[in-house]
This record gives C-alpha cells, sequence and structure tokens, in this order.
C-alpha cells in the first residue's frame, strides 16, 4: 500500500502506557513505501494552539466532525493498522500544516 502526503486515514493506534487502544483518523506526512509510515493524528479538541491546526475544510477531508491535526504528537504508525482511506485534505490545509510543521520543526 503507498499513501500519499495529506491523505487521512484511519487507524488502530495502540495506547503506550496502557492496554489497547483505539480507532482514529491520522493525517499521512511521509511515505517511503515500506511497512511504515509517518502521520500527525487528528482529534476533535485543540489544547495547545501553537502546535495544532484546526481544518477549515475538515468534511472535504473525510471527517465527521470538526478537527484539529496535533502537529507537535508525530508518529510512525504500520501502514497493516490502516482501516481504511477516508480522504485528503484541501489545498488550503495542506499549506496551513505545512506553515505550522515549519514552524514547531523548523
Amino acid at each position: 500500500m503507498t499513501l500519499r502526503p495529506g491523505e487521512v486515514v484511519l487507524i488502530r493506534i495502540d495506547f503506550h502506557q496502557t492496554s489497547g487502544g483505539k480507532v482514529r483518523p491520522a493525517v499521512v506526512l511521509l511515505d517511503t513505501e515500506d511497512d511504515d509510515f509517518v502521520a500527525a493524528p487528528i482529534t476533535s479538541q485543540s489544547r495547545h494552539p501553537e502546535f495544532d491546526l484546526a481544518l477549515q475544510l475538515w468534511r472535504e477531508a473525510g471527517l465527521n466532525v470538526a478537527s484539529t491535526i496535533r502537529v507537535h504528537k508525530l508518529t510512525v504508525l504500520a501502514k497493516d493498522e490502516v482501516l481504511r482511506r477516508l480522504g485528503e485534505l484541501a489545498a488550503a490545509d495542506r499549506t496551513a500544516l505545512a506553515a505550522v510543521l515549519r514552524r514547531a520543526f523548523g
């Protein structure tokens, strides 16, 4: 499976400190065509305005509710945990995401 930057996927994310996990959306940032990919989780809660990006066109990304990308919570996820593809970020949201990434990691 090849994923594209800006693609929104639904994935099972395991908890690190306890057993179990949840199904959550995430946005693909990098796929080097191996078994995993770099992503940022998507949530309906915003807690860190300087590192969270509120999506303007969240419906177009395939999301059910107004959502925020948690840029400071980047993670490597296994492709075999992807349950399905939801959509893609709109151009305006991709541009805004790039700006927040530069600000956070610049």
